[in-house]
């Protein structure tokens, strides 16, 4: 699976001044299909977060870490199997030879398994232990596709008792550590349901690869998501979630691109659209950059910032991209107006 990390983030800039928005820009531009295959670039549905797409099936997607409703979730490709290996020599070695292995559980057989560490540390003997209590780490691991690891860190404390272990201690661990197994079932393992790549929820959640959680709709949730296609390596997309836009913080339109150092860069840089565009009901900004002779950036925006959209032709690369102008703008023109979110 090839993940890069997002360059979203990191060439908007923000601007000292607003840029001219062409009177035109209001109006969605239309889509000049025959310069592409359309059936091709919207070929099967891709889901991500709370929104779906509709893009070319064979692709390549992912993300290295997530947020979700306060937890933060690292994402380890087809490394299940080595985790589950590591959970059980931990057992007997202690984590990574040092921390003491306190509980190990099967929460979904082949699914989802924790682990309970603490640190070898003697109660008397650290003036943090004495005040705060003794540290304990629970880690949540879980499978999606076919052997990718999920893993959710979190912490809890056992209090000391003048600055000593708690008559209760082991007690109170055993309670601590369940009051940890229902939390994490609560919150994730109760909504979390494996998924088919081209597979579209019918409620409330969020998508994840090969699975998807199911909540509300309104927990928090923050990923930066790549998207790369089988024989397109000149371009790819991606997909910002839970980058809200705080009151007065400049929207796209107010933000310059930032693609580089040097008067030969800003010299080839054009705006080649830009203006309020609305898709399937989302208000937002939209900025098209063309630059180095034959690289382009575009971005769409919803009104709040999330999410955000980018799609990328030619930038990794020193010649830029072999396509036209008009088929790169076909292929955004195609793609960008089948976002929607997730919902029933």
């Amino acid at each position: 699976m090839s993940i890069r990390l997002t360059t979203l983030s990191l060439i908007l800039a923000v601007a000292a001044c607003t840029p001219t928005v062409s009177p035109s820009a209001e109006i969605s531009p239309s889509v000049t299909q025959s310069a592409i295959d359309t059936a091709y670039w919207t070929e099967q549905p891709y889901c991500s977060g709370r929104y779906q797409l509709r893009l070319p099936s064979q692709r390549h997607h992912g993300s290295t870490s997530i947020d979700y409703n306060g937890w933060s979730v690292m994402v380890m490709f087809n490394d299940w199997n080595r985790n589950v290996r590591n959970v059980d020599e931990f057992k007997t070695t202690g984590e990574f030879g040092t921390d003491i292995v306190v509980d190990t559980r099967t929460l979904i057989p082949g699914q989802a398994m924790m682990q309970v560490v603490r640190s070898n540390f003697h109660w008397e003997h650290s003036i943090t232990i004495k005040e705060k209590g003794m540290p304990y780490e629970a880690y949540l691991y879980f499978k999606l596709a076919d052997n990718d690891a999920y893993i959710v860190r979190s912490y809890f404390y056992i209090p000391a008792e003048n600055g000593k272990a708690p008559a209760n201690w082991k007690a109170q661990e055993k309670e601590a550590i369940n009051t940890m197994e229902k939390k994490f079932r609560q919150e994730i393992l109760n909504g979390l349901k494996t998924r088919q790549e081209f597979e579209m929820p019918n409620k409330h959640g969020i998508c994840l690869i090969g699975g998807f959680i199911a909540d509300d709709g309104k927990k928090p949730f923050e990923v930066h998501s790549t998207v790369e296609f089988d024989k397109q390596h000149d371009m790819s997309l991606e997909i910002m979630h839970g980058d809200v836009l705080e009151a007065g913080e400049p929207t796209l339109l107010q933000r310059k691109v930032n693609l580089g150092k040097g008067a030969m860069v800003k010299a080839l840089t054009r705006t080649i659209r830009q203006g309020k565009r609305t898709i399937n009901g989302m208000s937002g900004e939209e900025k098209l950059v063309k630059w180095g002779g034959n690289k382009y950036m575009f971005f769409w925006e919803r009104d709040g910032g999330d999410p955000r959209i980018m799609m990328q032709f030619g930038a990794e690369k020193k010649d830029g991209t072999k396509r036209s102008e008009a088929e790169v703008l076909a292929i955004w023109d195609t793609v960008l107006p089948t976002l929607k979110p997730v919902k029933p």
